[in-house]
């Protein structure tokens, strides 16, 4: 079952046989492997080449043709009840440089279950040596991109998916307070080389974007990933699904993963495309087409088998692609849900629309007939909607603000900041804007002589806003 797979650009600078080197070394330094330098004598030289030691079995593929060069490796390795099978392609032409990776697990017995999947050293270690390329707009790396005030176009081209990126694009809103659901260092050097992690500055860019892009953009905290063909994105809430941070992480990391698995590859960066590459290449005359090398003993009924495997691959893997494509097609169709488009209308703290619709339809069972379709579909809807009090929670404390004050002093402000509240003390009244919404803007008396002039003020913002 494939398992993971992957394809990024890496610098145009290298070339083939630097490509090769990093792969001599993972092999050679990963823990569970026999091999040895020495059985890697004509790794990956021009051509096909193959060599097989203990339950270990390599094979390559290499072309150069001026400024293109593809490099492949196929890495069997059976582990107990379990075979893994890596694919590497290295694929240079004289515009880019791309790599893809592939895992894939099968299980030898009906009772062993398979590990979870994750992304394979493999991956950092190509970019450590290599250095991630360009895509389109972005360059892959293992960080993320901290967004800045003026890249409001840069963000609506990652979320329209008009900036030219293949990789998917993970963007973390500034929550209403300013702080982030995921740590984006971390998200971004767990998704190097499967995503682009796009980290935005802060609430008021995320309402200049919501122009921008039709409202598209996902804001307050909320996690969305964006897809350059267009094919929508899923987002994420830590709020009721997520029990804590390191639970979202993973679950946006699974979400590339699995979509990932199910994308279609680039034919440059498959197995199939390098042997295309090579069965066309003209060979010398009088020189083998490629050596094979055997390191070992193995029974033939094993070696005919893994031979014959690899050799009807590519159309099990067209086969698997073409499958996984029209599956991946069927993701976007969610019976049982309806979907909300609020137009112009963002949230303005977390939940708040979800909570105004479901007041709205909680207020319509009430006035529709009593057991008929729509007062079982509307208390249906209200009964899995989950009920959110962070509208009481801000109305509460809003209150408790501005009980008996008479004045703006330090506590007043930090209390009103805290609830998304801008302060502008120009002119005779003190005026505060909710969000950075001008059309939620209300007036505060500089001092009021009034004790319950506060109490009355929070009832009417409480009354217009909540």
């Amino acid at each position: 079952m494939l398992s993971f797979a992957t394809e990024f650009p890496v610098h145009h600078e290298h070339r083939g046989p630097a490509f090769s080197a990093v792969l001599r070394k993972w092999l050679l330094g990963s823990p569970h492997t026999v091999l040895r330098s020495s059985d890697l004598a004509g790794f990956a030289s021009e051509g096909e080449w193959e060599a097989t030691k203990g339950t270990e079995r390599l094979e390559t593929l290499t072309h150069a043709d001026g400024e293109d060069q593809s490099v492949g490796l196929r890495y069997t390795r059976t582990d107990a009840s379990l075979e893994w099978v890596t694919t590497v392609v290295f694929s240079r032409t004289s515009a880019s440089t791309w790599v893809g990776i592939r895992v894939s697990c099968e299980s030898t017995h009906p009772a062993v279950r398979l590990p979870p999947a994750k992304k394979p050293v493999l991956v950092r270690t190509i970019l450590s040596e290599l250095q991630g390329g360009r895509d389109g707009a972005l360059v892959v790396q293992n960080a993320p991109y901290h967004l800045g005030n003026v890249d409001v176009e840069l963000a609506a081209n990652l979320i329209r998916g008009t900036a030219g990126c293949r990789l998917p694009i993970v963007y973390v809103s500034a929550g209403f307070l300013g702080r982030y659901l995921v740590d984006g260092v971390k998200l971004a050097s767990d998704l190097s080389g499967m995503a682009h992690v796009v980290v935005e500055p802060n609430r008021p860019f995320s309402l200049r974007l919501r122009l921008e892009v039709a409202s598209e953009n996902v804001y307050g905290g909320t996690v969305g990933i964006y897809w350059p063909d267009g094919s929508g994105r899923r987002s994420f809430f830590l709020g009721h699904e997520y029990a804590s941070e390191g639970a979202l992480q993973q679950a946006i990391i699974e979400e590339v993963r699995s979509a990932l698995v199910n994308r279609r590859p680039l034919n440059r960066c498959t197995w199939f495309g390098v042997r295309q590459s090579v069965s066309a290449a003209p060979s010398p005359r009088c020189a083998p087409r490629g050596r094979r090398r055997s390191i070992g003993l193995q029974m033939s009924s094993t070696r005919s088998w893994m031979r014959s495997r690899s050799n009807s691959m590519p159309q099990n893997e067209k086969s698997l692609v073409s499958k996984l494509r029209c599956e991946s097609s069927r993701r976007v169709s969610h019976w049982g849900w309806v979907t909300l488009t609020t137009g112009s209308e963002q949230d303005l703290f977390p939940g708040e629309i979800a909570g105004i619709v479901r007041d709205a339809l909680s207020d319509s069972t009430t006035r529709v007939p009593a057991d008929s379709r729509r007062a079982h579909v509307l208390s249906a809807i209200v009964s899995a909607t989950p009920v959110t009090s962070e509208a009481d929670r801000i109305r509460d404390e809003l209150k408790s603000l501005l009980r008996g004050s008479s004045t703006l002093d330090a506590k007043l402000r930090r209390g009103l900041e805290r609830l998304g509240f801008s302060i502008n003390e120009d002119g005779k009244h003190i005026k505060i804007v909710f969000q950075g919404d001008d059309r939620y803007t209300f007036a505060l008396p500089k001092s009021g002589s009034d004790r319950r002039g506060g109490l009355n003020a929070a009832t009417d913002i409480g009354r217009l806003l909540f």
